[in-house]
């Protein structure tokens, strides 16, 4: 079965979470599902990135269309072309792997919805980001025949929010690459990047882009409020990258007189993140609302216990092996990071019951799942 493949979503660069969920979800289905032969589209105002031209040598075909996305979205939307299987050469199904519903003529459609965001938490996305996935968001509820979302929670977003049929909304999870957590720790690199970024001794870890929904003005708050009490807190470390709306965050740093204790890095390399995650006392992760969360799926792997939210797709993917706090509640972060700290032997049952949930979101599962939606529409 042929199937075209519109992965636009990793032409920007650095790759956040949506990138890293579809180059290895399918990388897994090029390697493990010879039944299907997928035919990589993209596009963008520039040439291919990288990680766009990678997956297209490892699938064996790759089409690029140089087309600004503003343009291809009100074209797609609106119009519905240019045609993506113009591009790709005849195939039998065509997937947008990001929001977007690709524009193609009498062939089954499906497309990958991350998350609702937008119409769950508003205030947390500028108005034209708003505006752009409503687009998007619509416009695939109306047509597609098949709307896959990366957890059951984001699910149950769709046929809620969007009012699409239980019947054509089908989940495929996010997973992780456990081969990145099972070799020993390189303490020289992990003690390089700790040196680069001025960690010094035990810390804690945020792994994500620094955005609204993140929910790190009110973690700060709670680490305060554990810090002005007790000597022996890790320092707190944001890692990832500046996004939208993020001066909030650091306003709340300052205020508190945070400054030596909360440590910035920036964007992580993958082998800096992968490093930083090992090493860390703890995963904290009090998100607002997240499609899947696969910062929390891999501390799990890393064998760091986890901090993080009773809400959303969370409690799906970290099972019993989490500490769940109220987001939007700053006594509750303060509490969940004593229990992180004083309970030592509820930590030790928390990683081993964490490796253990960890192996069962793999991304040739998810490949698996991916191939069983295609063949129900086949």
């Amino acid at each position: 079965m042929r199937i075209a493949v519109d992965v636009s979503c990793l032409n920007p660069q650095p790759m956040t979470g949506v990138g890293y969920y579809t180059r290895d979800l399918f990388d897994a289905f090029a390697r493990t599902q010879p039944d299907f032969a997928l035919r990589l589209f993209a596009s963008g105002a520039r040439g291919p990135s990288a990680p766009v031209e990678a997956l297209g040598k490892t699938c064996g075909s790759l089409a690029f269309m140089r087309l600004p996305t503003r343009w291809k979205t009100w074209l797609w939307t609106t119009l519905e072309m240019p045609r993506m299987d113009r591009r790709t050469g005849p195939v039998d199904m065509a997937h947008g792997a990001f929001h977007l519903l690709p524009a193609t003529r009498g062939i089954p459609r499906v497309v990958t919805i991350f998350d609702l965001t937008g119409m769950r938490l508003a205030d947390t996305h500028t108005a034209s980001s708003q505006r752009t996935h409503a687009r998007y968001l619509k416009h695939a509820a109306k047509r597609a025949d098949a709307i896959i979302a990366i957890s059951q929670s984001c699910r149950q977003d769709v046929i809620e929010l969007l009012g699409v049929a239980p019947a054509r909304v089908h989940v495929v999870p996010g997973g992780v690459r456990l081969e990145d957590f099972q070799h020993p720790l390189d303490v020289d690199a992990l003690a390089r990047a700790k040196h680069k970024f001025g960690i010094d001794g035990d810390y804690l870890i945020h792994l994500g882009t620094i955005e609204p929904r993140k929910n790190l003005p009110r973690l700060v708050e709670a680490y305060a409020k554990v810090w002005s009490a007790r000597c022996d807190l890790p320092k707190l470390v944001l890692a990832g990258k500046r996004g939208w709306m993020c001066d909030p965050v650091f306003e709340t740093i300052d205020r508190l007189g945070l400054g030596d204790a909360v440590i910035e890095t920036g964007y992580l390399t993958r082998e800096e993140a992968v490093n930083l995650l090992r090493g860390a006392a703890a995963c904290t992760y009090p998100s607002l609302y997240e499609g899947f969360g696969l910062p929390v799926l891999e501390a799990m792997a890393a064998g760091v216990p986890v901090l993080t939210s009773n809400l959303s797709s969370l409690p799906e993917v970290e099972g019993d092996a989490a500490v769940y706090v109220e987001p939007a509640s700053v006594s509750s972060i303060a509490e969940g990071l004593e229990r992180l700290l004083d309970e030592p032997e509820a930590r030790r049952t928390r990683v081993i019951r964490g490796l253990e949930r960890a192996k069962q979101f793999t991304w040739e599962q998810s490949a698996a799942a991916l191939a069983g939606v295609y063949r129900s529409l086949a």
